[in-house]
């Protein structure tokens, strides 16, 4: 059997009381006399109390939790003899002296000079005690060196050396005379299999320098299978050997694959953690993890990422953490789940949540795709969908459109195009397409107006939804062809749209931008309008123009290109020599692929439920408008009426629209009705036809006006001085 020698040094929490125990005797014998006479007393006192302390715990009589709550437990445990010894000797060197003085000390210290004294037979006796006390304490003061016998290689399982053999081979090639390292031992070994860990102690006075390749060399592993880790100083280091390499260095793994593909160029400074197989996907999903002198992962372009990983676009799916920058999610799949589309489960599955979140679709890793519609503390969240013709934005705008009828919304729809979606003009309370679109967004200003109104004279701070003030949604469809600023039309909806954006979330109002691309110049040059909804809200990009990933500021959008989704899910590639005899295939398109941003929710490809028509949803019988507007009633008047640029007509100065009690027809569409006097009108034919004086019951009955709409008619001509109050409930014209 052999033997090495080997450095045993102690830990800092074993030193410091045997430290104490040496010292605390003479010290304290030989300092006490010349304290003042209260605090030498004091100090007596103290050394007696410790003594009955220690011999307490010294029977065992001192219950573990208290030991424990010291931190030290272990080593009061093992030094509990010397301890209470130590503290014996300080008692008997401190006691006396207090009332005897220096002399005691003198003759307790220096006695053993003269041994044929009482005092010297006694100080003799009290430092061979000490000395005795000293000598048991000295593994716990000092390093010293040790021979001890290696286990042999038979303890363990065959075909690997165990821990005599590794200490043998440590030895023989690196601490060893000739070895690679001389004198830097290995000590502690414990072997698990697949690895093994020991502690190299290097001499006193030296730092541990033993190199992974040194460590390879001697065990015939990589050096990359070898790591290290410091130790309590210097000369201690642990090291892990394993038999086989590392997941990272297999290149059939992900981890090698990443190693290997990925970290040199695309993403450095990152590995991955818990890779694994994944059931969704047939292939793999691992966590992506900054180094340690990595402060965050690098934002990867999604097309290198691609490129490295030796897949396709729509193969590969990369996830920021919400909230952790240091971790994301990448995602290598065998096969898409989503190109077989996801058909539309119902119109369960658009019930909002009771943060107002709604499924529009599933994400590649199963869960749904969600966006958040409303905020019950923030109010309305607005949306912006691009996306070129093609890519599938018409579906999301017919489920979410659905979604907030289905909810209770009051939707108003703008169509510049004239057929963009049929299906989401039914569902509204008011539509208007072509280049009546306009119209839409002059009501909706109208309907804001009055929200800001209302929220200020009822001091109203956060909106609350009810049955006659529901949620809004603004939508507007093929946003540029309505926001070009070289026309009086397009600043007008380039103003009203911004004015939305900024207020409408407070007022219940979202709006919902459908448009191609998010550039300013395609909704009027307005930086403001685009900011507002993307920063305020939630964000659907589908395939579109690739500039646009640089526009998207959004957490998680991050290196995301859109022009690099794929129109189609496969496609042969082309063949190196063309020929009219090879056959074309049609692949299935990607409509409804793309990205999902919302507060809360994690960015995930995703597609959207696959909804051909949401005719057969409608609830035609509950259809919601905003009952809580007066204005409704005048709807097709407000809305031929230019919030700016006509008859010097600004928002400050406009007309006050009363009516209300307005039922939508079950139909769902909404055609200009026949003109009839305005409420205005009629009221004022009342004074005409009765005389100078008329009570508002009476002109309630020739008119036919309800109680709320005729209260603001007649405020606003009172206002206007066409009438005047002559006492309550009483009005005359004036001339």
């Amino acid at each position: 059997m052999s033997e090495i020698t080997v450095t045993r040094r102690p830990h800092l929490a074993d030193q410091v009381p045997a430290l104490v125990s040496v010292i605390a005797p003479p010290a304290l014998g030989a300092l006490t006399p010349l304290l003042e006479p209260g605090l030498a007393a004091l100090t007596a006192a103290a050394t007696v109390c410790g003594s009955a302390a220690f011999a307490t715990h010294y029977v065992g009589r001192i219950p573990a939790s208290v030991l424990d709550a010291t931190g030290i437990g272990d080593v009061l445990t093992a030094q509990r003899s010397t301890l209470l010894g130590s503290s014996l000797l300080t008692s008997m060197a401190v006691a006396p002296g207090v009332f005897l003085g220096p002399a005691y000390a003198d003759g307790l210290l220096a006695g053993f000079l003269d041994p044929a004294s009482v005092s010297g037979l006694v100080s003799a006796a009290w430092w061979t005690m000490w000395a005795g006390l000293t000598v048991r304490l000295r593994p716990a003061l000092a390093a010293r060196r040790v021979r001890i016998s290696a286990p042999t290689p038979e303890a363990g399982p065959p075909g690997t050396p165990r821990p005599g053999g590794l200490y043998k081979i440590w030895a023989d090639h690196i601490s060893g005379e000739g070895g690679a390292h001389p004198g830097q031992h290995l000590v502690g070994v414990t072997d698990s299999g697949e690895l093994w860990q020991g502690i190299i102690e290097a001499p006193q006075g030296k730092a541990v320098n033993v190199s992974a390749e040194a460590v390879g060399s001697a065990y015939r592993v990589p050096a990359a299978c070898v790591t290290f880790a410091d130790g309590h100083h210097p000369g201690e280091q642990y090291v892990t050997v394993r038999r086989t390499a590392p997941a990272e260095l297999d290149p059939n793994t992900m981890e090698g694959m990443w190693a290997r593909l990925v970290r040199p160029k695309v993403m450095p400074g990152t590995h991955l953690k818990d890779a694994q197989v994944d059931p969704a996907t047939g292939g793999w999903v691992a966590w992506v993890v900054a180094d340690d002198d990595v402060p965050a992962v690098p934002v990867p372009d999604r097309k290198l990422l691609v490129g490295a990983l030796r897949s396709s676009m729509t193969l590969v799916d990369y996830q920021p953490h919400p909230s952790d920058p240091r971790r994301g999610k990448i995602r290598l799949m065998d096969k898409n789940p989503l190109e077989d589309g996801v058909p539309f489960p119902g119109p369960q599955a658009l019930e909002p949540s009771k943060g107002g979140y709604i499924a529009i679709g599933r994400g590649v890793s199963g869960r749904v795709a969600r966006l958040q519609m409303f905020d019950p503390v923030l109010g309305a969240q607005h949306i912006f969908i691009a996306g070129v013709t093609g890519s599938g934005k018409g579906g999301v705008v017919q489920i979410i459109a659905l979604a907030a009828h289905l909810a209770g919304t009051a939707i108003i729809y703008a169509d510049p195009k004239g057929s963009s979606n049929p299906d989401v003009e039914a569902m509204a309370a008011y539509a208007a397409t072509g280049t009546d679109a306009i119209k839409s967004l002059r009501l909706a200003y109208a309907l804001l107006q009055h929200r800001v109104a209302e929220s200020a004279r009822l001091g109203r701070k956060n909106f609350k939804a009810t049955s006659d003030c529901p949620w809004g949604m603004v939508i507007v469809d093929e946003t540029h062809m309505i926001t070009d600023a070289s026309t009086e039309e397009g600043k007008e909806a380039v103003f009203i749209l911004d004015k939305i954006a900024a207020l409408g979330r407070n007022l219940g109002m979202t709006l919902l931008i459908v448009n191609q691309a998010v550039n300013a110049d395609k909704l009027g040059g307005s930086t403001a309008l685009r900011t507002n909804v993307i920063q305020g809200g939630a964000m659907v990009m589908l395939r579109t123009d690739s500039a646009q990933s640089n526009l998207v500021t959004v957490d998680g959008f991050e290196g995301i290109d859109p022009g690099a989704i794929p129109a189609a899910w496969s496609a042969e590639d082309e063949p190196l020599v063309w020929s009219d005899d090879i056959p074309l295939n049609d692949p299935a398109r990607t409509f409804g692929l793309g990205y999902v941003g919302s507060p809360g929710e994690p960015v995930q490809m995703m597609r959207s439920w696959i909804l051909e028509s949401a005719a057969p949803y409608i609830r035609h019988d509950a259809i919601i408008w905003p009952a809580d507007w007066p204005g409704w009633d005048d709807r097709h008047d407000i809305a031929e009426v230019p919030v700016i640029g006509e008859a010097g007509y600004t928002p400050s100065n406009g007309p006050s629209w009363g009516g209300g009690g307005f039922a939508p027809s079950l139909d769902g569409g909404f055609t200009k009705p026949p003109a009839e006097p305005s409420a205005d009108a009629a009221v004022l034919a009342c004074f005409d036809d009765t005389g100078l004086e008329i009570t508002k019951d009476d002109i309630r009955t020739l008119t036919g006006l309800n109680e709320k709409t005729l209260s603001n008619v007649l405020t606003a001509l009172v206002k206007n001085g066409e009438i005047e109050r002559v006492k309550n409930g009483v009005y005359r014209k004036n001339p």
